[in-house]
């Protein structure tokens, strides 16, 4: 008879509740959705269910490596390891200063309730500010606007979908993702439940990405800025705005000169809906009884997220639905949200030798990474990267590779030797989410039914894997720093008792509870804009986003100007891997091909391209060939691929390699002036593409 295990997914923000089964010599045999959890009630996809493979996986690194001068690698002793990487540090500090020393933390990083604590607090010590994470790559649009709006990277209003009448989304896929900055447990059933008592659901996205519940409107990719504005006019200049919400906004007539400059009229073509119809998005929200809006990725990574976001608050502040049962509320939160790292006002901007820009929830422009590796007068040296894959992540392809393969110390600390562990210095190896304590820390505030969920380790660490807290803590102390988070102190405890003691909770109460979970009571409803701002009121043209506002109307110039038949492309989410984590799982690559890329029947008629044809997609910033595939879904003139691929070289994950597709970020612009200054946003998707037939192509 098995033992069992309670525990939730790490893999994205719902963080479905799995029970893991162990065999006789209490390894996990299988794993399973917990039928009994009070949230996620038996739902979990099948990447979460597979995530015992990676665990189980014979390419996981379990000793620490160590790369020999002549490139191959040896397995070394964590005290080597540790030893020589603190030296080399020191050395690196002694001759270049604090700054020399960068930190990389990947998507994971937010799913670990103490690596980034620990990590963070590691950079703090040695005195450097040269932070990079996935953040510019997927959401730091809204960490500036939280910052902005409310002090705070981690405070967002939600949609609160289980009252709303009228959900309007942007750029989400939540069949596939699960939705982002809103975690609940089957997505699609929780919209198709909007409709099944009479209310309306509408997707803004240039892909039909949801074939049973809702309505898509197809926009032209990078637009939804535009769009939002024009919705904005409308409702001021025919149904006017909701009074009440008015009277919440300082200087309104800014914003309504400024969402005048693009009224329905105007915008229609650049962003690809008729005028009637943006006219009828307009007033159905301002008319529904409760109207809600959500914003994920396919906006977020275009050059205008942070104010395209802002814009939806206005949306929702205007038409009334702002802070009320069936729009957009705020919601409780066991965890204490982190404040705001810099300035919001003109002072919070960083004059660089790349341009002026806003650093956001600490963080520096993935886009500028390659540039500062090579800054004559302050060059990152030593970079240390924490479940992340920045080679394949970040835009710059081999540029990017050569600069990190320049570095004196280049250090990765993960499951596997990635494609950035390839040409690291020391790959560590890292327990994974069965083999520590952890907590929900980071959906904290996103969740419709608040919870706070705590778990034990299910197996002990495998091999000589170590928790990313234990590595910086035996770093610092190497230093000269005291850790303050040694491996014999209770993490979770000093971080988040505070916090939780608010809601009458502990850390030592959800540890000796049945599943690790406890509900939190809802947030008041009706209070949040006294609560959260000094006078109860928002700006209407704040600081901040003048940059953002100047860059919009330039290029809605740009794109107005753009020749007929300019391809874009756009990031497209798959249900066989999220971003680079699972490349080396074998029972996610049962389909033929790796990272197509999909284009409309159209396009592909327009091009004379096949099913399975091998292209060509390039751009002034690189190119790369795949095999097409004919989508349907896609509106004529977008074309689709896949990130998280490029792994010829990842000699480290033989499936992986064995799949290997290609680095499609290759293409996405980096260096000054190609990411949004107010946000450090990348820019990477709504790219300008060509797309050509091989010469040599046959069709697969």
């Amino acid at each position: 008879m098995s033992t069992t295990r309670r525990t939730y997914c790490r893999l994205c923000e719902v963080g479905c509740g799995l029970v893991a089964e162990l065999d006789a010599d209490g390894r996990i045999d299988r794993l399973r959705p917990d039928h009994d959890h009070p949230i996620t009630a038996g739902f979990a996809c099948n990447k979460g269910l597979l995530a015992k493979e990676i665990h189980h996986d014979p390419d996981r690194v379990d000793r620490p490596q160590r790369r020999r001068t002549d490139g191959t690698r040896t397995e070394v002793e964590w005290d080597d390891a540790l030893d020589d990487i603190a030296a080399r540090l020191a050395a690196i500090i002694d001759e270049h200063g604090p700054s020399a020393v960068a930190l990389y933390l990947g998507n994971p990083t937010a799913f670990n309730a103490t690596a980034g604590p620990a990590a963070g607090l590691f950079l703090l010590q040695v005195g450097s500010d040269r932070l990079f994470s996935a953040g510019p790559q997927d959401c730091a649009n809204k960490f500036a606007v939280g910052e902005m709006l409310w002090g705070s990277a981690q405070v967002h209003l939600i949609p609160d979908v289980d009252h709303t009448d009228h959900l309007l989304a942007f750029g989400t896929n939540p069949r596939i993702s699960k939705s982002s900055f809103l975690s609940m447990p089957d997505p699609v059933g929780r919209l198709a439940a909007i409709e099944e008592r009479g209310g309306v659901v509408r997707f803004v996205d240039p892909r039909h990405a949801e074939p049973n519940v809702g309505q898509t409107f197809q926009v032209k990719p990078d637009t939804d800025v535009y769009l939002l504005a024009a919705m904005l006019c409308e409702i001021d200049r025919t149904v006017g705005f909701d009074e009440a919400g008015a009277a919440r906004l300082t200087e309104l007539d800014s914003l309504r000169r400024f969402v005048g400059r693009f009224p329905p009229e105007r915008v229609a073509e650049v962003v690809g809906l008729d005028a009637d119809t943006i006219i009828g998005l307009a007033r159905d929200f301002a008319a529904a009884p409760t109207a809600s809006a959500h914003m994920s990725t396919g906006v977020n990574m275009g050059r205008q997220g942070a104010l395209a976001y802002w814009l939806m608050q206005m949306l929702v502040l205007l038409t009334g639905n702002f802070d009320r049962r069936g729009g957009n509320v705020g919601t409780s939160r066991g965890t204490a949200p982190a404040p705001r790292s810099s300035d919001t006002g003109p002072e919070g901007f960083v004059d660089s030798p790349w341009g002026t820009y806003r650093t956001t929830a600490g963080g520096q422009p993935g886009a500028l990474l390659g540039d500062m590796l090579r800054d004559p007068d302050q060059p990152i040296r030593a970079l240390i990267v924490l479940a992340g894959n920045p080679v394949l992540s970040i835009g710059g392809g081999d540029d990017l590779a050569t600069a990190l393969a320049d570095l004196d110390l280049l250090v990765t600390i993960d499951y596997y030797r990635n494609a950035t562990g390839e040409m690291a210095d020391y790959v560590l190896p890292a327990a994974d989410w069965f083999e520590r304590e952890d907590l929900n820390t980071f959906v904290q505030g996103t969740q419709p039914v608040p919870y706070v969920q705590w778990t034990a380790p299910v197996v002990a660490p495998a091999g000589e894997r170590r928790t990313e807290r234990d590595v910086f803590a035996a770093l610092s102390d190497r230093l000269g720093h005291p850790p303050i988070f040694d491996p014999e102190s209770d993490m979770l405890s000093m971080l988040y008792d505070g916090p939780l003691g608010e809601h009458g909770l502990a850390m030592e109460a959800l540890r000796t509870s049945d599943a690790g979970v406890a509900l939190l009571p809802p947030a008041p409803v009706g209070s949040f804009l006294d609560t959260m701002t000094p006078h109860g009121t928002l700006e209407g043209a704040p600081a901040m986003l003048e940059p953002a506002r100047l860059r919009a109307a330039e290029q809605f110039e740009e794109l107005a100007a753009e020749p007929p038949g300019q391809l874009k492309l756009i990031t497209r989410r798959t249900s066989h891997t999220i971003n680079s984590a699972m490349q080396n799982v074998a029972r996610l690559k049962q389909t033929a091909g790796d990272n197509p890329l999909y284009l409309s029947p159209v396009d592909a008629e327009r091009l004379s391209i096949a099913e399975g044809s091998e292209v060509r997609v390039s751009n002034r910033y690189g190119a790369v060939e795949a095999f097409a595939r004919i989508d349907p879904t896609l509106r004529p003139g977008v074309v689709a691929m896949t990130h998280g691929f490029g792994n010829a070289g990842t000699t480290g994950m033989a499936v992986a390699r064995r799949h290997p597709g290609v680095n499609v970020n290759v293409l996405s612009p980096v260096g000054p002036g190609t990411f949004d200054p107010v946000s450090t946003m990348s820019h990477l998707t709504g790219i300008p593409v060509d797309v050509a037939l091989l010469a040599s192509s046959t069709a697969r």
